[in-house]
């Protein structure tokens, strides 16, 4: 797997594409642009792409690489690994003690991922719940996690209910419509692993978090030239992006001494919460 780093020049240049070993850059101005710049990474065959923080402001782009199987890294895989360091940033940045903090997971994908979540933060919460519509799916699962591990877990899907108590809300995968189904504790914190929700309620006063930036102890892992055009979180992600098990994932984020760094909300980027 090739990763090719792509950026967007200042002003045009002699060519309006220049690639560079696995670096790129790039002019855009024109939508119509576009397919040309896409025909080109087809013919390089192109699949990986991590975009400098100016394209990723670009939708239209974004979308014709999504339109064409181009994967983006964009930290949506890796921020699924990084439970444990936002929680870790949210409270020490906020008034909140972590043995009174009830946490809920929203989830319909009962993947091994979500499992291995679920228990990991199970082990470390007082109190634990997981909003789901296949609750019968996951009491299998919730009997194995007390066989072997001993630890208790609460299932709902009580809509009026489920996420009422929650201080925190760490929405693995449920999306806007779904998820706005559900009353809310009005101050939560929200986590939005897959980015872009917005809660609809207008009495909703909490930190609603669509994205977020890392800062990494061994910076030798993601150094190249014009590091600081890239968000970090984009090119960590494009290094250890592979099909392994979570444990090995964790043990790469520890390794490389990852730390939330920012978390950013719709209201603009997040520093300290209060």
């Amino acid at each position: 797997m090739k990763t090719y780093y792509i950026k967007k020049m200042d002003k045009l240049r002699i060519r309006k594409i220049k690639f560079q070993q696995n670096n790129c850059e790039i002019y855009i101005k024109k939508d119509k642009e576009i397919k040309k710049i896409i025909k080109k990474f087809q013919k390089r065959d192109i699949n990986y792409v991590v975009l400098d923080k100016e394209l990723v402001k670009n939708k239209n782009f974004i979308n014709a690489l999504n339109a064409n199987d181009i994967r983006i890294f964009d930290g949506r895989w890796l921020i699924k690994y990084l439970n444990l360091e936002i929680l870790e940033y949210i409270i020490e940045n906020s008034n909140l003690k972590k043995e009174e903090i009830e946490l809920a997971i929203t989830t319909d994908e009962i993947s091994d991922l979500v499992i291995e979540n679920i228990k990991i933060l199970a082990k470390q919460y007082k109190k634990l719940i997981v909003v789901t519509s296949h609750i019968e799916k996951l009491r299998k699962i919730e009997k194995k996690i007390y066989e072997k591990e001993g630890i208790m877990i609460v299932i709902s899907n009580n809509t009026k209910k489920s996420l009422l108590k929650s201080k925190i809300i760490i929405n693995m995968d449920f999306n806007k419509q779904k998820i706005n189904k559900y009353k809310i504790n009005e101050n939560a914190i929200i986590i939005n692993l897959e980015g872009d929700i917005k809660i609809e309620n207008k009495r909703f006063n909490g930190i609603n978090i669509n994205d977020y930036e890392i800062q990494i102890g061994r910076e030798e892992t993601i150094w190249r030239e014009s590091q600081d055009k890239f968000y970090n979180k984009d090119l960590f992600e494009s290094i250890i992006y592979v099909r392994d098990t979570y444990n090995n994932i964790r043990k790469m984020i520890k390794k490389n001494k990852v730390q939330i760094k920012e978390l950013y909300g719709l209201n603009g980027k997040i520093e300290r919460f209060s």
